[in-house]
């Protein structure tokens, strides 16, 4: 895999390399000045010294003339000089070579001559002394010219000391301004990562440098590391939310568990917990049905967030009904769950779910668990009161079988013996004659009554409870009366316990017994309702040809017993029969138990 280089426009290295090159380059121009302007300052030296030299080589001459041809040799004296080519060109620069020269072919030409020639000092000497004075004319001007030329190096010095100082401030401001800003922005966005700051960026600039690129890098570097801590921080964030919404879920099923399973009105329960409900689950608007018995068209729907209390509640302290629920979700629809098990359905749980919101397989699985258990709990509910039922049932059955083996065994055994009394010829007296027939007229009606008894005692009611019983009874005499009783059931769920239960069903049978018996009627009407003062009020209206006058008697053993159950029920009984209008019983009395459920 072939690497990118990566490149940059304006190099920190160039430009630092470029700085020392300058400040070299100057540094060395400066030396080279100085080089040369320190070797012509040797060089004038040395000339001066040279000079000096003819200037006693000349006052040397003089005092020796006249000379031998032996020294003659001592003329020579500007053989030394020409001789150093490196110090005459000091001459060229200085503009003295031709008057060097003049010098040089002044003496050679006629100073050597006028030497040879003089005999005594007085001869040459002005000409020495001319030559000399011309001599130091020329050490005058390379003085001069060397004074000029250190003059002019010092000049150029501070110059370059002047212009190295402006490039060691220009480097300065450039490492100050240019490296250490940047520097420090890349520190600081460092120590900002550390701290868990990854807001900060590095500027980029249109040429890049060193710092550029690596302010790039950790730009870089900051946006990967900033997306992974936030999607670590999203993910924790999720666990989190999971954990507590976990834990809640845990909290809310083992509270719905204790709740359902107190002893609280049943709606009271379901209300408070569905409501609970709605703040773990996207759904809303829970309604729950309730079946009494198998015929799915008879049921009790109850729910949250209504405008009143139920008028028939009698639970002061309760408001389960009143909660307010969340707001209504727009375009949604309605879902449904069954609360069943083996088949045998205890009602309908509704909510409504948003279009846009699908559920979770968690918060599926938290639903269907709670149904399980209102399930549970509503079926423990029946099972108590069937365990009722069959408590009461059994206590009856044991009365009915008492009565049948000892009561109705003697009342069959006087029967006989007033049927063989009867018989006897040997009775003649018309008084006991008609006291036995009496006789025999109470122990049928008394045999009767016990047998009625003992019927209703062997009375059960049906294992889905007092209204499937009551269905039932009505089926019973819709066939044999041979027409269609109108039934109206308008009372709230389970609100008729085991007990109350009997007497109300023997009191039902016992009505529509005397209108199949008695009452010839073409229409007939069972209703049951409840007011507002929680009383219940059984009707039992037929268009019969009413009670007739021996029926209405307070000897009918049917009466008495109805009237002796409305009493259990501590309720009235009112019976309304005008002659071959119908008849009316009206049984109402005051409700023991109720679950304040909304009827449907």
């Amino acid at each position: 895999m072939s690497k990118r280089k990566i490149g940059y426009s304006a190099s920190i290295i160039n430009r630092l390399t470029l700085l020392m090159f300058f400040l070299g380059a100057i540094a060395l121009i400066a030396l080279s000045f100085s080089i040369q302007v320190a070797n012509d300052a040797k060089g004038g030296a040395y000339m001066v010294n040279q000079l000096g030299l003819l200037r006693m080589k000349n006052y040397q001459l003089l005092t020796m003339i006249p000379l031998n041809k032996k020294e003659y040799n001592h003329l020579n004296i500007f053989m030394d000089i020409s001789s150093s080519k490196q110090h005459l060109m000091l001459l060229k620069r200085y503009g003295l070579m031709n008057e060097f020269n003049r010098l040089e072919t002044d003496w050679q030409t006629r100073l050597i001559t006028k030497i040879k020639q003089a005999q005594k000092m007085d001869d040459i000497k002005s000409d020495i002394e001319n030559y000399v004075i011309r001599i130091n004319d020329l050490v005058h001007k390379i003085d001069q010219n060397t004074e000029k030329k250190i003059q002019h190096i010092s000049q150029i010095q501070q110059l370059f000391i002047v212009i190295i100082a402006l490039f060691l401030i220009a480097q300065i401001y450039y490492l100050r301004y240019c490296l250490l800003a940047q520097l420090k922005k890349l520190i600081d966005m460092a120590e900002a990562i550390s701290n868990h700051n990854f807001k900060a960026r590095f500027d980029i600039r249109a040429k890049k440098n060193e710092f550029d690129l690596l302010g790039q890098a950790f730009n870089k570097m900051s946006t990967q590391i900033e997306s992974q801590y936030l999607l670590l921080e999203q993910q924790v964030a999720e666990k989190t939310a999971k954990l507590q919404q976990t834990n809640k879920i845990v909290s809310f099923q083992y509270q719905a568990i204790k709740q359902l399973h107190t002893s609280e009105p049943l709606c009271e329960r379901f209300l408070r917990i569905l409501r609970e409900l709605e703040e773990l689950v996207p759904l809303t608007q829970f309604q729950i049905r309730f079946y009494e018995s198998d015929d799915p068209k008879h049921y009790q729907q109850i729910s949250y967030d209504n405008e009143q209390k139920l008028p028939y509640c009698q639970n002061p302290t309760c408001s389960a009904c009143l909660i307010s629920s969340k707001p209504e979700q727009k375009n949604g629809f309605q879902r449904h769950w069954y609360l069943q098990e083996n088949a045998e359905k205890y009602g309908i749980l509704f909510a409504l779910q948003s279009d846009e919101v699908i559920l979770t397989d968690e918060q599926e699985n938290l639903i269907m668990g709670l149904i399980e258990q209102m399930t549970t709990a509503m079926k423990l509910e029946r099972k108590i009161e069937q365990q009722k039922q069959y408590l009461l049932m059994k206590e009856r059955s044991a009365m009915a079988r008492e009565l049948h083996d000892s009561i109705a065994q003697s009342l069959s055994c006087l029967k006989i013996h007033l049927s063989c009394l009867q018989m006897q010829s040997d009775l003649t007296s018309q008084n006991s004659i008609d006291l036995l027939a009496t006789m025999r007229k109470e122990i049928n009606i008394t045999y009767s009554q016990l047998r009625e008894l003992i019927t209703s005692f062997h009375l059960r009611l049906n294992q889905t409870g007092f209204y499937a019983s009551l269905v039932e009874l009505i089926e019973e005499f819709n066939q044999k009366l041979q027409l269609n009783i109108q039934f109206e059931y308008h009372l709230p769920l389970n609100i008729i316990n085991s007990k109350y239960a009997f007497h109300l069903l023997q009191i039902i049978r016992e009505g529509l017994n005397n209108i199949y018996k008695h009452a010839k009627a073409t229409h007939v009407i069972v209703s049951l309702k409840i007011d507002d003062n929680q009383i219940i009020s059984v009707c039992i209206k037929d268009n019969g040809i009413g009670l007739q006058n021996d029926i209405k008697q307070e000897n009918h053993y049917g009466l008495i017993i109805m009237r002796d159950r409305v009493e259990t029920l501590n309720g009235n009984l009112t019976i309304n029969s005008p002659p071959n209008k119908g008849t009316q019983i009206m049984v109402t009395f005051k409700a023991n138990k109720t679950i304040p459920f909304k009827a449907i």
